[in-house]
């Protein structure tokens, strides 16, 4: 096991080597719309003209397919597997060899898993690599961390609940032992939009607040947006909504 370990690994840095900045997405929770951000990212740094990928490492939950409307099954190639495209973004995710069929994996298969799938994936060469992080702090995302760690910087997503905020604070404490980067934070759901009136569903956001308390900056504040339930995200995304022109801004604060 240990040899196949070594060689996954392997493989993986190789396919490092084509991908500029990897962008790591995470909360250390579920419910906070991290995926969505993942996704939202993703498209808008497509959209500024950057080669982009979008890697899904929620093995138990993906869902980036899902927002995406991406179904299995993959095409492979002699250069690997090929990732499915949307909105210029090149996809690969779990949930895209097993559809709705649970992966009952757990410690060490889990973190060979991660190897292994972003090793086989035809990346190409990308100027960044946005990947979504799991729920947690555990298997995958310290294979994550050990794996990306040189060209990765996190981006935690959190939303203005002080509840919410108290766990994403356990993945800032594991960014700093695993010594990955904190680029800042993005609050999700910070408010909605009822025509002329902002409501602010998990009250006011407190930038100073989560900046103080998560050792990082805000860099965005994201609406809670009703059409992500009823459209593909992609094509939400090509509007001119406020959704749409929050990712690109923050889409606009990365350079490579």
């Amino acid at each position: 096991m240990t040899g196949r370990v070594e060689f996954e690994a392997a493989a993986a840095r190789r396919r490092l080597q084509g991908i500029t900045k990897v962008v790591l997405v995470g909360s250390g929770k579920g419910g906070v719309g991290k995926t969505l951000v993942s996704c939202g990212l993703a498209l808008a740094m497509a959209h500024h003209g950057y080669r982009t990928g979008l890697f899904d490492l929620d093995v138990h939950g993906a869902s980036v397919p899902s927002y995406l409307r991406l179904r299995p099954p993959l095409k492979s190639t002699e250069r690997g597997l090929e990732p499915k495209k949307v909105g210029g973004v090149e996809v690969m995710s779990t949930a895209l060899f097993t559809g709705d069929k649970p992966v009952p994996l757990k410690g060490g298969k889990k973190r060979s898993l991660v190897n292994s799938l972003f090793a086989q994936t035809n990346w190409g060469r990308l100027d960044f690599l946005v990947v979504d992080l799991p729920p947690g702090t555990g298997d995958e995302v310290l294979a994550a961390f050990a794996l990306f760690g040189s060209k990765a910087e996190l981006v935690l997503v959190t939303t203005p609940s002080k509840a919410a905020i108290g766990v994403v604070s356990r993945l800032r404490e594991l960014a700093d032992s695993e010594r990955v980067p904190v680029r800042g934070v993005v609050v999700n759901m910070a408010y909605l939009e009822q025509g002329r009136k902002t409501v602010y569903p998990f009250g006011r956001p407190d930038a100073d607040g989560v900046e103080k308390y998560l050792r990082a900056p805000v860099m965005i504040e994201v609406p809670l947006d009703p059409g992500v339930a009823s459209e593909r995200l992609s094509a939400l995304l090509d509007k001119d909504v406020e959704l749409s022109r929050s990712f690109r801004r923050l889409a606009g604060l990365f350079r490579v």
